[in-house]
């Protein structure tokens, strides 16, 4: 019988529920744990962390699954790959070790990955001639006129197999892409090749990783969470059943779930997931390998098992994707109910009110919002025109009042100036509490492409 490997997606997101995770490794479903968690938001949360201490930065829920669930995985014999590491995958060693050394955990291997993160890297690339160009505007970044909170390199799968074929039992690692986790692993089990002069069976290989890899980043997104595929959804949401790909050396894959678990993967919820976050299903670009999806096969051989394979691969891109966070300044935001009858006229006297008094105060405001909530409170101006026979009879109303500034101190005066409409504005009005507390940073992103020789990948490994 041909080798195969499982590996579940265990991790869709920074603070996600470890519960699912906790049921693999209960019941020994899986090889390899994959843990994601970092986007772009949750790498400019971290750089808060690291300036207010310089042992922070990684994903603190580390530290709850060195407890509860880095032993019970490593006593059933599976391994664990995540990008918690963050901004500070050493400081996130150090602290799981701690934490595994006092639960007597004993023979492991922690491997970490870094360089990545270019933050202070930023003069030097531009110095040797690189201009930042901004993907969106073309715009060199020397334009931009917002400090950088981060700035992290994608980076691919080789240092992930690396570690692995090092005997490395948890990968900590820094902003390794997504998907490359996974391909990380399979290159260490089937031997894949990641580098030099590939083949076009070499690149399908790669592309499949890549491709299982997406289909499991996002934990329970791909067994029937969030999914408008499978709606209205005749499944538990409430103990949902995290994805495991049980892959075979030709890049095939069989994904399943717990049958113990509530969720569903089905045919339907493998393909919604296929395309999320990609914006060309035929040249998705990753560090490794650029893939093409539109042949691929999904094909359903029993309730909650799925056949996924047929990813088609083409040479990976010549530069590596750079994400800039930028601090933009802040929001400071309220929210405001009104009760019928006249819930809608109520609302609009309370907009026209706030607009008078914030034209009047001694402050800067560089942008006010108003949202309806039920109304255009998401979809904002793209939200389609409400009949005024429905808003003059609605039950309630609520309203979201929102700034845009860049000094803390007006994000306090404008709201505690706007308290006074509690009793002098329209009546049958509500609000949440938290007068002038509600302040927080407003970051804006800078995506550009750095060239992949410049950024220098370093694996260190720690033993218990």
């Amino acid at each position: 019988m041909s080798k195969t490997v499982k590996i579940a997606g265990a991790q869709g997101f920074y603070g996600d529920s470890p519960m699912a995770a906790m049921n693999i490794v209960m019941e020994n479903a899986a090889n390899y744990l994959v843990h994601d968690a970092l986007a772009e938001l949750t790498l400019s949360i971290l750089q808060k962390d690291k300036l207010r201490n310089p042992e922070e930065g990684y994903a603190k829920d580390i530290e709850v699954l060195a407890k509860v669930l880095y032993p019970a995985a490593f006593a059933n014999g599976m391994r664990v790959v995540t990008n918690s590491g963050g901004l500070n995958p050493e400081s996130a060693a150090e602290r799981v070790k701690a934490i595994l050394s006092k639960a007597g955990v004993i023979g492991i291997k922690i491997a970490t990955i870094t360089g990545d993160d270019v933050l202070n890297r930023l003069g030097e690339l531009q110095e040797a001639g690189e201009e930042l160009l901004n993907m969106d505007t073309n715009l060199a970044y020397s334009t931009s006129k917002y400090p950088p909170t981060h700035a992290n390199v994608y980076i691919g799968a080789q240092k992930v197999k690396d570690a692995l074929d090092q005997g490395a039992n948890l990968i900590l690692a820094g902003r390794v892409a997504d998907p490359c986790l996974t391909l990380g692993i399979l290159a260490h089990e089937f031997g894949w090749q990641l580098e030099g002069n590939l083949s076009q069976e070499q690149l399908n290989l790669l592309a499949s990783g890549i491709s299982i890899g997406h289909l499991l980043e996002c934990g329970g997104q791909a067994s029937g969470g969030n999914s408008y595929a499978e709606w209205p959804m005749d499944y538990k949401v409430s103990n949902l059943g995290y994805p495991i790909a049980e892959v075979s050396a030709d890049g095939s894959a069989i994904f399943t779930k717990l049958s113990s678990q509530g969720g569903k993967m089905s045919r339907n919820t493998l393909r919604e997931q296929l395309v999320y976050e990609i914006h060309d299903p035929s040249h998705y670009i990753t560090p490794d390998v650029i893939v093409d999806l539109t042949s691929v096969e999904i094909k359903e051989l029993s309730p909650n098992t799925v056949l996924f394979k047929g990813a088609k691969g083409k040479p990976r891109p010549e530069k590596l994707k750079l994400t800039i966070g930028q601090m933009e300044g802040y929001i400071t935001e309220q929210f405001f109910f009104f009760s019928w009858p006249y819930a809608y006229v109520k609302s609009q006297k309370f907009i026209e009110a706030v607009k008078e008094i914030w034209a009047n105060l001694p402050v800067s405001i560089d942008r006010m919002q108003f949202d309806l909530v039920g109304i255009n409170g998401i979809h904002g101006s793209a939200a389609p025109e409400i009949p005024k026979a429905y808003l003059d009879n609605l039950n309630e109303i609520g309203i979201r009042v929102a700034i845009k500034h860049k000094d803390e101190r007006t994000g306090k005066m404008a709201i505690a100036a706007i308290t006074c409409l509690g009793l002098n504005g329209p009546p049958g009005v509500i609000s949440i509490p938290g007068w002038g507390k509600m302040n927080r940073a407003m970051l804006s992103l800078w995506p550009t492409l750095v060239p992949r020789e410049l950024i220098h990948e370093e694996l260190k490994m720690h033993e218990l």
